[in-house]
């Protein structure tokens, strides 16, 4: 382990948000990684922010200056992940390369699906949940091209990346 990095942080469910706020409030420099998902509720849909790592954040740890046994006593925090009796640390450089993939609103930008032409897949979100089709192409870094078979047709349709995983 290094003398320097991120501690990483288990937190109670659905809590990160929670800890964060607390942990910030006790002076610690914590980081919290999202990805906006679609979040259907009473029929409506809508974009929200979710935790990248459910029920894990990462806190600055620098040893020279960090009580870090203390962060298991804050509001939302199970414990910090430990080695034995020394915390467990994420490098500088793995957390430099989550937020690199941050956009303008924070949110950490997913890769779609890693799929190959010909490939059978599923749609797994949206009004054609459970549709089985073929993956034709990558439309673009959010959408893919489909055919699918419909009514006793094939069709191509463009969905969402994320609506989409191998069957």
């Amino acid at each position: 382990m290094s003398d320097a990095g991120w501690l990483v942080v288990r937190t109670q469910p659905c809590a990160e948000e929670k800890a964060r706020s607390h942990l910030v409030n006790q002076g610690f420099v914590p980081y919290l990684p999202r990805y906006r998902r679609r979040v259907v509720h009473a029929r409506r849909a809508r974009m929200a922010l979710r935790p990248l790592f459910p029920a894990y954040l990462f806190v600055r740890f620098d040893p020279a200056r960090t009580r870090w046994r203390s962060i298991n006593g804050t509001v939302g925090v199970r414990y910090v992940l430990t080695d034995g009796e020394r915390p467990r640390c994420v490098s500088d450089r793995t957390i430099e390369e989550i937020v690199a993939r941050e956009d303008e609103t924070g949110a950490v930008t997913l890769n779609g699906p890693s799929l190959v032409q010909g490939q059978e897949v599923r749609l797994i979100d949206g009004p054609m949940a459970d549709v089985c089709g073929i993956f034709e192409e990558a439309h673009d870094s959010k959408r893919v091209l489909l055919l699918l078979t419909l009514l006793g047709r094939s069709v191509r349709v463009i969905v969402p990346a994320n609506a989409v995983a191998a069957a």
